[in-house]
């Protein structure tokens, strides 16, 4: 079935955006395997915030630095930095959900005490709830990153200058909106470690004892 001329554009930049994209999450993939040794340490008795949650941050910051960047030069029509701003986005945030890959990796190790294959317990207090939210962020990271991954392939198609420029500041502000989300589940993490809120776990039938794991940073 021939494809004609008008869906021949839509039809090549699905292909390229597939490629990107596939590339883009291999790459995450490899970046957490490569960190986890290093910054997905063995499980303590205590529960500890990430240093992988730091590194992560500062990339979150740089990519949103870079879209908003990004976002402002294809409105000046700058449209060759526009592209490289873009491409410096996209490889902030593969960078990010790598190593949040890896603190991710981190807290659920903590939901396993030293020694022990298994849990012996079900947490329900900070450690559980801060895990639960980074893992629902880093799933919106992910699909954020597709965002700009999708942008990015129409930018090198010449889809957008200074009077069509809508997607790329919506972009922009989708990444910013889940940084400040993030740095919620930072403060909650340091409340948690500053006023001394100790999780709250809820026994396996089978083991005769409650672990209470105290909020802490760890570097």
């Amino acid at each position: 079935m021939s494809i004609s001329p008008s869906a021949h554009p839509r039809s090549l930049l699905a292909r390229r955006f597939f490629v990107l994209s596939s590339g883009l999450l291999a790459a995450t993939v490899l970046i957490a395997m490569a960190g986890i040794p290093w910054l997905g340490h063995a499980p303590s008795d205590r529960s500890v915030m990430p240093i992988a949650f730091w590194i992560s941050t500062a990339f979150l910051f740089a990519g949103s630095v870079t879209l908003q960047r990004a976002a402002w030069l294809v409105r000046v029509q700058q449209l060759k930095s526009f592209r490289r701003w873009l491409v410096i986005s996209l490889t902030a945030g593969t960078m990010f959900v790598g190593v949040q890959i890896c603190g991710l990796w981190r807290l659920v190790q903590n939901q396993t005490r030293p020694g022990q294959s298994l849990p012996d317990s079900a947490e329900t207090g900070a450690n559980a709830l801060v895990a639960m939210f980074a893992g629902l962020h880093g799933v919106h990271f992910v699909i954020a990153l597709l965002f700009v991954a999708w942008i990015t392939v129409n930018a090198f198609a010449n889809r957008y200058d200074h009077e069509y420029s809508s997607g790329v500041t919506f972009c922009a502000w989708f990444w910013h909106t889940l940084g400040i989300v993030w740095m919620m589940i930072l403060a909650l993490f340091a409340a948690g470690a500053l006023t001394g809120f100790e999780a709250i776990s809820v026994p396996d039938p089978n083991v005769g004892h409650i672990s209470n794991l105290p909020v802490t940073f760890s570097v």
